[in-house]
């Protein structure tokens, strides 16, 4: 295992807050960056009216049984490795360190594109509902600009901050979606919930691989309990814990939610309106069981959603910024920490202002935040996300083999499961990437090359250099004790 990086004493260092965040603030942090309201609002109709139906909500239970399998294999590595670049260190001790920089800077594109797509959503969404409630046309740049400026300050000041910030917007989106619930089976009945949603045979129907991709789509966020490990209380205990819990609830949340929004619209019915409307699906379905009050509680709620996912994907960003910043294959400013507040400044700056950079090439373009900057930057986000999951997975079937304390359930075969089932999203969002970014631009199209293009750098990065960083913060842990793998194989 490399030695640490170590930094002068002059230096602020690269050592964040530890013990700054608890399971609550981890679980606040990560289903906030899922934003169960916004993807509600603007996937889950896509996924009725253009994929599988009724069969939706079923479909969010395949998926978080999916990922709940990642989960198994992803906090058993967590209880042995801890760093800010979650991806990158995961695939460094179980493939490698060419495949875990390859993957490390996947997760750096991926994760910065994310706040470029949702920086977008946030000024399209507040620009509409400042001139449809007070007939004040603001540019959205202004709201674009003003939210980055915002997430900056706050993840400057320390991730407590901004874990008490997402906590309260979290409840009040997730509050306002369970009163829909309970709304819809008072309104409706018990007998409005088609039991056919969940059935294999509706699941399984219709475009089935558009269902599924925008299912998958909605679940982006859970995976980054790992990244904040560095700052938790305990880390060996609250990762694995937050990631549980995390993917629980947000999977008990779509299902309630995905199925009491298929029979508030008509059960059976619910796709053709969805279809005619997908902008609509969720705000008409809250006015018939709610009433007219609820489509402006839901237009507010869905920015402050927005604003709660640019802040946790911010910090997320940032944080892969400041790992390879310490890791020396970026500037190493990157990796320096504020000497108060202990965060990873410099990258929150960079990240900011590379964000702020292309949003106002977008604008100076005349392109639109949402159908454009918004809609080709969320496919790109979503799929290097996904298939980092999918080779984290077998990165933990690598680890563990070399290991004399291995599980046959918890080590291999429930990681082995959950690439099987991630590998199978990333080909359902190649396949229709034209629907998802909404253009039928080759060049947008071809974007995903983005990612195979990275990877190699990475790889080559990581042929030419030696690993730096001490991937176990555990300095007498299990991997400390367990016996050493190959150097050779330590080296690839």
């Amino acid at each position: 295992m490399a030695e640490p990086h170590n930094q002068s004493p002059g230096e602020a260092g690269g050592q964040l807050k530890a013990g700054a965040m608890g399971v609550r603030s981890i679980v606040f942090m990560v289903v906030a960056t899922a934003a169960p309201l916004t993807a509600m609002a603007s996937a889950f109709p896509l996924a009725v009216g253009l994929g599988n139906g009724v069969g939706a909500p079923g479909t969010y239970v395949a998926v978080a049984l999916v990922l709940a399998l990642f989960a198994v294999g992803y906090a058993a590595m967590s209880r042995h490795v801890t760093n800010a670049g979650a991806f990158f260190a995961y695939v460094t001790v179980g493939l490698g360190r060419r495949l875990g920089m390859a993957a490390g800077l996947v997760a750096v594109l991926a994760y910065n594109v994310l706040v470029l797509y949702v920086v977008g959503l946030v000024g399209y969404f507040a620009n509409n509902i400042f001139t449809t409630e007070f007939g004040i046309g603001i540019p959205w740049q202004v709201f674009s600009f003003g939210m980055l400026a915002v997430a900056l300050t706050v993840g400057i000041l320390g991730v407590e901050i901004n874990a008490r910030v997402l906590g309260v917007l979290l409840i009040l989106e997730t509050g306002l979606l369970l009163l829909l619930d309970i709304a819809t089976l008072v309104v409706k009945g018990p007998g409005a919930y088609p039991l056919s949603s969940l059935s294999p045979t509706e699941i399984f129907s219709g475009a089935v691989g558009i269902g599924f991709m925008f299912v998958f789509i909605s679940f982006i966020g859970f995976e980054a309990t790992a990244i904040f490990g560095e700052e938790a209380e305990d880390p060996r205990r609250t990762v694995p814990r937050a990631t549980k819990l995390a993917i629980t609830f947000i999977g008990v949340v779509y299902l309630l939610s995905s199925w009491s929004l298929i029979a508030a619209s008509g059960g059976t019915e619910a796709p053709a309106a969805a279809a005619a409307d997908p902008g609509n699906f969720v705000f008409n379905a809250a006015h018939g069981v709610l009433g007219a009050w609820s489509v402006h509680v839901m237009s507010w709620l869905l920015l402050t959603s927005l604003i709660a996912v640019l802040f946790a994907l911010h910090g997320m960003a940032t944080r892969y910024l400041m790992a390879f910043g310490r890791e020396g294959v970026l500037p190493r400013r990157l990796g320096r920490t504020h000497r108060r507040f202990q965060t990873p400044h410099v990258a929150a700056c960079v990240q900011a202002a590379v964000v702020a950079v292309a949003v106002a090439g977008y604008s100076l373009a005349g392109a639109d935040p949402y159908l454009d900057l918004g809609n080709q930057t969320a496919g790109l986000g979503a799929l290097g996300v996904i298939a980092l999951m999918g080779v984290t997975s077998v990165a933990v079937i690598g680890f563990f083999l070399r290991r004399p304390d291995r599980h046959w359930w918890t080590h291999c075969v429930a990681p082995a499961l959950a690439a099987t089932g991630l590998f199978c999203g990333c080909y359902l969002i190649v396949a229709n990437y034209p629907l998802l970014s909404g253009s039928e631009s080759v060049i947008v199209n071809s974007m995903p090359w983005l990612l195979v293009i990275v990877a190699i750098i990475g790889f080559v990065v990581g042929s030419v250099r030696p690993l730096r960083t001490n991937l176990d913060i555990f300095g007498t842990g299990p991997v400390a004790e367990s016996p050493a793998p190959d150097p050779a194989r330590a080296d690839r």
